[in-house]
């Protein structure tokens, strides 16, 4: 595990929770984490912190709008490109190469005729007493 640096103005709470959300966030994956997933994870808890203490980003609203504008504009000229081997035909990989099909990809009848199988019965032994 790399060693965490946390932001200057955390408290010693602050980092105590930042600790809790990666913990749990590692629990919940259940795997050992990427380089790529764990930053996503380092983001998501300092994000949760951040706006759990009101603590705010130095951007003015003007500048937000601004760099939203240049992230669609770079968007729409194709500079940002999403690897289309990981997201097209309903496939999920994962980052151990593993790949399967997107559960809501499938039409309502596949689970529907999935799990309309007939319940198996269980079979009782009687016990009988003879008095």
């Amino acid at each position: 595990m790399p060693k965490i640096i946390y932001p200057e103005h955390y408290s010693d709470e602050d980092k105590a929770i930042y600790d809790d959300l990666l913990s749990r966030g590692e629990t919940l994956i259940g795997k050992k984490l990427s380089e790529n997933e764990r930053f996503l994870l380092d983001l998501s808890a300092k994000i949760t912190i951040n706006q759990l203490k009101n603590y705010d980003s130095g951007y003015t609203t003007d500048q937000i709008n601004e760099m939203k504008k240049i992230h669609k504009e770079m968007a729409n000229a194709g500079v940002i490109e999403t690897p289309p081997e990981c997201f097209y035909d309903d496939i999920i990989e994962l980052s151990d190469g593993s790949t399967f099909r997107h559960p809501l990809s499938y039409p309502a009848e596949y689970y529907y005729d999935k799990n309309k199988e007939e319940p198996k019965e269980e079979v009782k032994e009687e016990v009988q007493n003879n008095d």
